[in-house]
């Protein structure tokens, strides 16, 4: 079960650390999209401060995730991330559904691994 957390981490960790820094230096090229999934775009990079915040959110996050400080909080904080990007992708771009879903799915596992540390948080006292 070690060696599966791990696994588990250190992917997601990879994942979020390539996206990242994709938003910085923008080395991947993007999908063609439909017209409605690219105005959703151009509005959130019109704002000028969503991606970054992105970026910054996924590098802390891997670095949490590799460190293993910190990651139980990063995990829940990438949470609502990895839904918005589930919705947006099955609404608009369901083509380039699969990292986004693989993201959703490592962050799952990830908060179940840590589990134990959320169970303050979770209960009714």
């Amino acid at each position: 079960m070690k060696k599966l957390s791990y696994f588990i981490r250190y992917t997601l960790a990879a994942m979020l650390l390539i996206f990242g820094l994709n938003k910085f230096f923008h080395f991947m090229s993007s999908p063609s999209l439909s017209d409605e999934a690219q105005a959703y775009l151009q509005a959130m990079e019109s704002t000028g401060i969503l991606f970054p915040l992105l970026g910054i959110i996924y590098i802390l996050t891997a670095v949490a995730l590799i460190v293993d400080r910190y990651a139980a909080l990063m995990l829940l904080i990438l949470t609502p991330i990895s839904i918005n990007i589930l919705i947006f992708h099955g609404s608009l771009a369901l083509g380039g559904i699969g990292p986004g879903l693989i993201v959703a799915i490592l962050n799952a596992l990830a908060l179940f691994t840590y589990r134990m540390k959320y169970r303050e948080i979770l209960s009714e006292e």
